[in-house]
């Protein structure tokens, strides 16, 4: 009776794991293990999977144990900071209500924030990721620019004297190159030793080199030590940047990406977004705009020729020429000024489509 009762309860609990383990298997990812307690705040294996499934999912990454390996260092220095954020957050009586959270979620992931439960459905089922683990790292950056507008925006006061300082700093700018650029810094935790940053840098250039495009390993996967520079426009003047970055600077393309630059505490690696000269929406611009409204018609033999001491130009009936002088850039068509800006005097641009029709640019003359 008793080896009856024995062999029924082991079937029951083999039968309880076994589904558990099929159709659980979630649940217990959860109780992996341990891996680090951050201010009683604890991470699980289970936590940190989900973080790295987030990574490849965000990086367009196949979710695999050598993709997973590349990425599992940065992402736990991510997690642990997260967390640090949120206790610092915490111990300042920072809170946020659940509506603020979903508005939260529907402006970084853009959806419409009556749609919240279509957006769970999709982030837990077609993506096979925890939605409480991905609002919770929510919650966190929520919280703590909370904490950083409760700290900082009292505190933003403007002197007359601050004014005059930014209006004659505006002056001596004049006439000098700012850089909009993408900088990615990988630091050494250790004093001297440089191997560790040098392996974070390796794993960039891996990703790198698997085609995701530099601006979004250095946004959505948080690599660089200024956030201000992962997002969005940052123009620095020349006199503001690192003198092991600036010469750097000088010599790069549009669009080039650096080698691995050593530097103190670490290396860093560039992106030249765009460079411009300060004050140049005082700059007057003259070109030739060539034309046409089938770009196999735009043949560059035909108009390779042209000249800037013309004012008139006569190519063939599909191509048409004219020549703008003096325009300032502030009146300019964004996508020309951009297209001028990289150009040297003399230079053709590349072809524009713009009012389902094609140009060129030629610059002729820059000048304030």
């Amino acid at each position: 009776m008793i080896y009856k009762k024995f062999i029924w309860i082991f079937n029951f609990i083999f039968l309880s794991q076994f589904f558990f383990f099929n159709n659980e298997s979630k649940s217990l990812e959860k109780f992996e293990g341990l891996i680090v307690s951050v201010n009683s705040n604890v991470l699980t294996t289970y936590d940190l999977s989900q973080r790295i499934r987030l990574a490849l999912k965000a990086l367009d990454l196949e979710d695999n144990i050598s993709n997973r390996d590349t990425v599992r260092e940065r992402v736990l220095e991510l997690l642990i900071l997260e967390k640090i954020k949120k206790s610092e957050a915490i111990k300042e009586n920072i809170e946020h209500t659940e509506d603020e959270l979903i508005s939260f979620a529907s402006m970084l992931y853009n959806f419409p924030k009556e749609q919240f439960e279509d957006f769970k459905l999709f982030i837990n089922k077609e993506n096979g990721i925890d939605i409480e683990v991905l609002m919770e790292q929510l919650s966190s950056e929520l919280m703590w620019k909370k904490l950083l507008q409760k700290k900082f925006s009292s505190k933003i006061v403007i002197s007359k004297q601050e004014i005059e300082k930014v209006l004659k700093d505006e002056e001596k700018k004049q006439g000098k190159y700012e850089y909009d650029f993408t900088e990615v810094f990988f630091e050494s935790n250790k004093n001297e030793d440089m191997n560790e940053a040098k392996k974070k840098l390796t794993n960039f250039l891996t990703l790198l080199d698997q085609g995701i495009s530099f601006n979004n390993l250095a946004d959505k996967y948080g690599y660089g030590s200024d956030e201000s520079q992962q997002s969005g426009s940052n123009w620095i003047i020349e006199d503001n940047i690192d003198r092991e970055i600036n010469p750097i600077l000088s010599k790069m393309q549009i669009g080039q990406i650096s080698e691995g630059i050593e530097v103190d505490g670490g290396y860093k690696i560039i992106k030249l977004n765009k460079k411009r000269i300060f004050g140049y929406q005082k700059l007057k611009y003259s070109f030739i705009k060539i034309s046409a409204f089938d770009i196999e018609k735009l043949d560059f033999s035909k108009f390779s020729s042209i000249s800037c001491l013309d004012d008139e130009y006569n190519i063939n009936s599909d191509i048409s020429a004219i020549k703008i002088k003096n325009i300032v850039a502030n009146d300019m068509v964004n996508i020309f000024l951009e297209k001028l800006e990289q150009l040297e005097v003399g230079r053709f641009s590349t072809v524009i489509d713009h009012n389902n029709q094609f140009s060129v640019l030629k610059l002729c003359e820059k000048k304030k």
